[in-house]
This record gives structure tokens, sequence and C-alpha cells, in this order.
């Protein structure tokens, strides 16, 4: 082998490399910045981050688990609010542009539903409020 083929097998490999390592980097960093998203939403996930932070002694933490019950309850009310608005949003949606649409397009709107338990995409409920975590043992259910 010359030396301008070594070169370039070089340079195509340290490029192919950096694009599968730039690939699974991106879908990592993704992964995990939606897991905190979801964490968000949970009791155990809002818990945690600040229980984390704060590290509150044992005699704070009885005092303060009140208000983070309560908070906890107010937030995940305005979720299922903010969810049931969705819902009714995209209800009408659909029913705006089923007049429009031929019977293949219903077709195809009727199995993403159901693709999505008979909800559009983005707003399914999520059947395990655990979360990724407790199902990798990381999680602590109290």
């Amino acid at each position: 082998m010359n030396l301008r083929l070594k070169n370039t097998l070089v340079i195509v490999g340290t490029l192919l490399l950096g694009v599968v390592i730039g690939f699974l980097v991106s879908g990592r960093l993704t992964r995990m910045r939606i897991e905190n998203m979801r964490q968000d939403f949970a009791r155990q996930g809002m818990d945690y981050r600040f229980m984390r932070a704060l590290k509150p002694s044992p005699e704070q933490l009885e005092d303060i688990r009140p208000i983070f019950d309560k908070y906890n309850e107010i937030r995940r009310e305005q979720f299922e609010e903010h969810l049931e608005k969705q819902r009714q949003i995209f209800g009408e949606f659909e029913s705006e542009l089923r007049p429009y649409l031929s019977p293949r397009q219903l077709d195809k709107m009727e199995r993403i539903k159901r693709n999505f338990g008979n909800e559009f995409p983005g707003f399914r409920r999520h059947k395990d409020r655990w979360g990724n975590k407790h199902r990798r043992g990381m999680g602590n259910r109290n």
C-alpha cells in the first residue's frame, strides 16, 4: 500500500469513528434530557432533586415532607388539567380535519391513534409512574 492510500484510509476511518461516536453520544444525551423532564412531572423526581440538593436533616425532613406533598399534589393536578385540555384541542382538531380527509387518510389517522392508545402522539399517559430508574433497580419506592 502506498502512503497516500494509507493516509486516506486513516482520515476516512477517523471521520466514520467520529460520526458513530457523535451519534451515540447525542442519543444518550437526548435520553438523559427526556428522563430529567419525566422526573420533573413525577413526585419522586421532584423530591429526589430537591432532597439531593438541600440534604435536609431527618428533623427537617419530617417538617418539610407535608410541604413537598402539598405542592406535588398541586403540580399533579395542574399537569392533569393541561393533559385534558390538550386532549380536547386534539379532539376538536380531528373533528374539523375529518371532513377534508380521504378514506385512506382517515384510516392512517385511526392507525396512528390506535398505535398511541386512542390518543395523539405526545400525550400518552405513563402507566408506570415510577419511571425507568425503578425498572433498572435504581429507584426508591418508599
